[in-house]
Parts: structure tokens; sequence; C-alpha cells
């Protein structure tokens, strides 16, 4: 082959070559660029679910439950409402206090001024039974000897029926618009759980898909 011709021939694939090289660089450039966008355009992810979301309520009041056990603020402000919010029912003294909570960070119980996550240490278990709450006498209840005054121990469910007829409410001193509020409020619970060791009831209501903790009863029945 001519010396002329062989230059000829080299230099051709060379630069042949080039352009090549040039299109892998260009495309794995594009290539990071289009994921760095990706990447800055992603919306900040939320949770696939929330801990209210589920129709069951017993795998609902079992989250709850087992985010209070563990101090999850986050995960129990998801059973509050946002509108609704939650009632906390006391009785400081001789009559009962309500106050209305939207962030249970900020609620601090009337007894000894503790955060409403001390009630664990008060209900350490709660293994739902679904049947009509047993019967109650003040005769009958012991702290000392830890007897609760209810014919039969344990967690239950049930209607609302008793609590929506309480009355609470109508003896907190509240402004008659905040007893108007808690009125329209009554008729979204819909099951009413009782912890008999300690006597404290939790009301819930499903609203727009979730369940929500709309009013909570932290009394000590007999001890005034």
């Amino acid at each position: 082959m001519p010396r002329t011709i062989h230059y000829l021939f080299i230099a051709f694939i060379v630069y042949s070559c080039q352009p090549r090289e040039q299109t892998i660089e260009t495309s794995t450039a594009r290539q990071q660029t289009d994921s760095l966008e990706a990447i800055q355009e992603e919306p900040v992810r939320q949770p696939e679910t929330i801990a209210t979301d589920t129709p069951n309520f017993t795998t609902a009041f079992n989250r709850f439950f087992s985010a209070l056990q563990t101090s999850d603020t986050v995960t129990i402000n998801t059973f509050i409402h946002p509108e609704k919010g939650l009632w906390v029912i006391e009785q400081p003294g001789a009559v009962p206090k309500m106050t209305h909570v939207t962030d249970i960070r900020n609620f601090k119980r009337k007894y000894q001024d503790r955060s409403f996550l001390t009630i664990k240490d008060e209900v350490k278990d709660c293994d739902l039974k679904e049947e009509a709450w047993p019967t109650f006498s003040c005769a009958d209840v012991d702290y000392e000897k830890k007897t609760s005054g209810y014919s039969k121990d344990g967690c239950f469910v049930a209607g609302p029926g008793k609590f929506q007829k309480s009355g609470y409410w109508n003896y907190a001193s509240l402004p008659e618009s905040e007893i108007q509020t808690i009125k329209a409020t009554l008729p979204f619970v819909q099951k009413s759980v009782l912890h008999t060791a300690t006597s404290f009831e939790f009301h819930f209501g499903f609203i727009d898909g979730h369940w929500r903790l709309l009013f909570t009863k932290l009394i000590y029945p007999c001890s005034a």
C-alpha cells in the first residue's frame, strides 16, 4: 500500500472514532442531567398511609394504642381531626373540665400537670373485647386492692350511646358556643372504648375515611 494512502487510512479511522466518543459522552451527560432534574422535581414523599386510614376499628385502635405506648405523638396526632379536634374530659374538683386539643404535644393533664402520654403508665394493656360495657358500682371500688368497681375487668368496645347521653359538657362551665360545638360532634362518635382498670374512656368516629379520637375521659370514679 502506498505510504500516502496508508496515512489517509489511519487518519480516517482516528477521525471516524471521535464522533462516537463524543456521542457517548454527550449521551451520558444528558442522562446525568435528566436524573438530576428528576430528583430536583420529585416532590417530598408522604407516608403511603396514615395510622387512621383502615375501616377496621380494632386495627386502628391497636395502632393508636401502640403509638401511646411508644410516646409517638406524630401518630397520635393523626387520630385528631384537624377541625373537630379532641375533647379531653377530666374532673380535678367537684365538676368536670373539658379541654379542646388540636395537638397532643401541647396538652397537660390537670392531674399533676402531666402530659397526655403519661396515661400509658396506667393503661398498660388493652385487649379489645367487642361487647356491652360491664356494670359499675362505687361500692365495689377499692384502689388499694386494685378492684375497679366493674362487674368484669378488661378493655371493652361498644356503641357510643351511653357516652352521648352522659352530659359531661353541661356541667363543665363551658360557654354556650363550645357546648353547641360538642353537641354537633357527638353524632360522629361510633365506637367507645372502656379500660376498666382506670375507668378511662376513648371515643372514636370514622370521618372522611379515617378513625379519629373525638373524646377521651380521664376521670377516676368515686375518688372525689
